[in-house]
């Protein structure tokens, strides 16, 4: 964006992420000499994401090595995400090396810094990106795009049809095919929108929404299996980024089609354990062992529900489980120990 474009240093949200604190008291101490006062902060990606879901913010700064979910993952989410890829995202690591720079580069990294950041670093990078000029193509781009979305919102569909469509010939988008499908859906041309749901995670393979959308099509059209597909493939990726909610509806029309899906099963005790559903996610692991009672994995995840759960000696069974099958899983025998010694 230009300078005349933006929005004042008092308005702009900065999202610092960093596994240190210090670090991200230092970030927010030189951002705040330049004059920006609002920032939220996190101490790994998956935090991070949590807060990109409930607000918006203009500004990533995140560090590259952090647990859960460290700084390339993050920007692999946020530049996959349909809503968040154009959100200024600067890494900052403690070494930088080719590989690194390549994988970043992919993702649409606006600047790699390496600590210790100055003041100066800082600010040159922030106030360069923020002052990038748009170019004209750019701006049409956007500003087509706004205007076949108020025809969609009028029901308007021919019309912000014609209009996506000249928008391709500028630049192929995945956000556009998405949208094209949307409106073939609701005229209820089912093979041109799942043609235009496939461009679009062609272009853009964690584009969710395109392959729940699909999934919903294929219902219609009485084609379980491409559906319970889709919805596996949405939910996986609403469950990477920490979108508990959405997956848990996609993971449960995939066993609305299939009851017998092992994944799913396994995938809801994931997310009903991180909700500390202790309970629900028992039963999830439980049906996931009715069909693959011969995975190590499952024992495991089972094991650690219950142990969560207080349910130490079922616990302890889980674990056994896991190593009969599977004599060298390392981490059900540390469970196991440290269960023998009270942990």
């Amino acid at each position: 964006m230009t300078k005349s474009e933006s929005p004042g240093k008092d308005k702009l949200v900065f999202l610092i992420v960093h596994n240190h604190s210090n670090q991200r008291a230092k970030l927010v101490e030189m951002l705040s000499a330049m004059g920006f006062k609002n920032f939220e902060k996190a101490s790994d990606g998956a935090v991070a994401f949590n807060i990109l879901k409930r607000r918006t913010v203009d500004f990533i700064i995140s560090g590259w090595d952090m647990p859960q979910m460290n700084g390339l993952a993050l920007l692999k989410v946020v530049s996959a995400d349909e809503l968040l890829y154009r959100v200024p995202f600067i890494i900052i690591a403690q070494t930088i090396d080719k590989e690194m720079v390549v994988e970043a580069g992919k993702r649409g990294v606006a600047a790699i810094l390496v600590e210790p950041v100055t003041s100066a670093e800082l600010e040159a990078k922030v106030t360069g990106i923020f002052e990038q000029p748009v170019d004209d193509q750019t701006k049409m781009f956007e500003d087509m795009f706004a205007k076949a979305k108020k025809l969609t919102d009028k029901g308007n569909y021919d019309n912000a049809l014609a209009v996506y469509k000249k928008m391709l010939q500028l630049h192929e988008s995945a956000e556009v095919y998405y949208n094209i499908g949307y409106i073939k859906t609701a005229q209820g041309k089912h093979n041109e929108a799942i043609i235009a749901f496939r461009k679009a995670v062609m272009i853009n393979n964690l584009h969710a929404m395109a392959y729940k959308s699909m999934g919903e099509i294929y219902i219609k059209k009485e084609e379980p299996h491409e559906a319970e597909k889709c919805f596996e493939r949405a939910g996986d990726i609403f469950l990477q980024r920490n979108m508990d909610n959405e997956a848990e509806a996609a993971f449960n029309k995939v066993l609305e089609l299939n009851p017998n899906t092992v994944n799913v099963y396994n995938s809801l005790g994931i997310i009903y354990r991180k909700q500390n559903k202790y309970k629900k996610a028992i039963h999830a692991y439980e049906m996931a062992l009715k069909v693959d009672p011969e995975d190590e994995n499952i024992h495991y995840n089972l094991g650690r529900a219950m142990l969560e759960n207080k349910q130490i000696g079922k616990a302890k069974k889980a674990f056994e489980s896991a190593l009969a099958i599977d004599p060298s899983f390392e981490e059900a025998r540390r469970m196991l120990q440290a269960i023998e010694v009270g942990f």
